[in-house]
């Protein structure tokens, strides 16, 4: 039974999320084109190799230089690919665990639950397993190639990428399981849910980069104290010597992850049929009178989006989180921003063109809002529900409206304050701080329409859980990958040019190009997007 469960959901990851056609109808007899889809993972998956290829090469040379400091390398990567995993999994347990909706249909089958949990378990565990992966993998070739090969490097390497996505399994479980806990006693328990997982991610964020702060530190005590400073940082030193082949490493470190996660097994098994079956908690609603008020029905469409978005935690952590990341770099550059850009003019090629300073804070304020693409799966979340939708007296556009405008509210705050920010702390003309301004915002837009483009284009309406459309869809992973793209382009299009273009000029091109790529998308979607909303079934 375990095996048949196992392949339900490898059947939801890899064929309903990727390649499934939901204008088909139930059958799925009609499919997106599989040689197409198949490219287009293939990028994203090259993609993310070669970046994180190109860094751990650079790290190899610096590290592997210095014979002694080998583990170092394996022990710095590891963190980053555990932070990577952490990143694209640990906010889908409890919603994969706990919320699938066929947990009532699997309770009530002859199945033991141990088998329910385990399926729900290798789910959370592949999806860790591609982010964390997309470093480890890389980092233990370039390390085999730079280090030299051998068959007890090898052995390692892969044991050193299987530890690392048993943490990341470890994290993610956990976590999960101390939200099913708090969920019990709470009626709506979605934004204390977020700041959990928020505060779980900021504490390991502040642990691995003060320990990064202090990597000059730490490498010249290793330097002076050779093993006296490896004992200290023994579970870390043993956790970079398995990449390097030590074989005590890695039998010490597989048998902690072993009873590390019988542990949390024994928490989750504890808890699964309690949490599963239980309803909100919560004191009950009273009924009091009051006034109705006639509303229009745009704006009943927009507050039922926002109810979707602030009732489900995954789904506001995974697609609300560059909002956030807007705020604290706003914050950041009001405290640290002066400071800062005062040291960059002093390096020579700044001084040259003082004008990359403003091109470069653009590009980054809009790689900060990247994060924040909650028009994306809003359409397939909607799910076998959107009939229910497509009955009321409203139009298409009018529904793909307030998708659009639901990620506008909220993105036009954070980005306003992100860009004033950076506006008011960078050396620039006033032309170009109302530049970054404007270029920010029309960024954001765009990147509200683009979402909102693939989730119609690559819909996926027949899902068990929210995760499903949230974190495992290609229209999500295109929008972001795409966003990174041309943020990088922004910044690094500009020291192609600057021989032609100054700063304003550059900054006003890209506003411009920018804005006729909004007006191209708001076209598509109120033309042919209507028609392929209209057409799902």
């Amino acid at each position: 039974m375990l095996k048949i469960l196992v392949k339900k959901e490898l059947k939801q990851i890899l064929l309903q999320s990727f390649m499934r056609n939901r204008k088909a109808g139930k059958n799925g007899k009609k499919t997106r084109s599989g040689k197409g889809m198949i490219l287009v993972w293939a990028f994203l998956i090259l993609y993310l190799i070669g970046i994180f290829a190109w860094v751990s090469w650079m790290a190899g040379k610096m590290l592997f230089a210095v014979p002694e400091l080998g583990w170092l390398y394996y022990m710095l990567l590891g963190g980053g690919a555990i932070l990577f995993g952490a990143l694209g999994s640990v906010f889908t347990t409890y919603a994969s665990l706990y919320l699938a909706k066929d947990n009532d249909l699997l309770l009530s089958m002859p199945i033991p639950l141990r088998d329910i949990i385990l399926s729900r378990l290798m789910g959370v565990y592949l999806m860790g397993l591609f982010y964390s992966g997309a470093i480890s993998l890389p980092a233990m070739v370039v390390g085999l190639i730079q280090k030299g090969f051998s068959l007890p490097r090898l052995a390692g390497g892969l044991v050193w990428i299987g530890a690392i996505s048993l943490i990341v399994l470890a994290l993610s479980a956990l976590l999960g399981w101390v939200v099913a806990r708090i969920s019990l006693k709470l009626k709506n328990k979605s934004f204390l849910i977020v700041l959990l997982s928020l505060a779980f991610l900021g504490l390991y964020y502040v642990v691995y980069f003060r320990m990064m702060n202090r990597l000059p530190e730490l490498m010249e005590k290793l330097m002076r104290y050779g093993q006296s400073v490896q004992s200290k940082l023994n579970p870390l030193y043993l956790f970079g010597r398995m990449g390097e082949g030590d074989w005590l490493a890695m039998l010490l470190w597989l048998a902690a992850l072993a009873l590390v996660l019988w542990l949390i097994w024994l928490l989750l098994r504890h808890s699964f049929l309690a949490v599963a079956t239980a309803s909100a908690g919560g004191r009950k609603a009273v009924y009091r009178e009051k006034a109705a008020r006639q509303g229009s029905a745009s704006a009943a469409l927009l507050r039922k989006e926002w109810y979707r978005f602030s009732s489900s935690a995954a789904y506001m952590l995974n697609c609300g989180l560059g909002l956030l990341f807007l705020l604290a770099f706003g914050v950041y550059l009001l405290v640290k921003g002066g400071e800062i850009f005062g040291i960059l003019g002093q390096l020579s090629f700044l001084r040259a063109d003082p004008g990359i300073l403003p091109v470069l804070i653009c590009a980054v304020c809009c790689a900060m809002g990247t994060m924040a693409d909650i028009t994306a799966p809003s359409v397939s979340l909607e799910g076998k529900t959107l009939w229910q939708l497509k009955t009321l007296p409203v139009s298409a556009w009018q529904i793909l409206q307030a998708k659009l405008n639901l990620q506008v509210l909220l993105c036009v705050g954070p980005t306003l304050f992100c860009t004033a920010a950076a506006a008011a702390t960078v050396p620039a003309t006033l032309a170009q701080r109302l530049l970054i301004v404007a270029s920010s915002l029309l960024f954001m837009l765009l990147m509200a329409l683009l979402g909102l483009a693939l989730g119609l284009k690559m819909p996926n309406l027949n899902w068990s859980n929210e995760n499903q459309p949230i974190k495992q869809s290609a229209a999500v992973t295109l929008t972001i990958l795409t966003g990174m793209g041309l943020a990088l382009a922004m910044g690094g299009l500009y020291f192609l040019l600057r021989k032609w273009l100054v700063a304003t000029a550059y900054l006003s091109l890209t506003a411009l190009l920018l804005l006729a790529a909004d007006a191209a998308l708001f076209l598509w979607l109120r033309n042919s997007g209507t028609r392929r909303l209209e057409a799902l079934n």
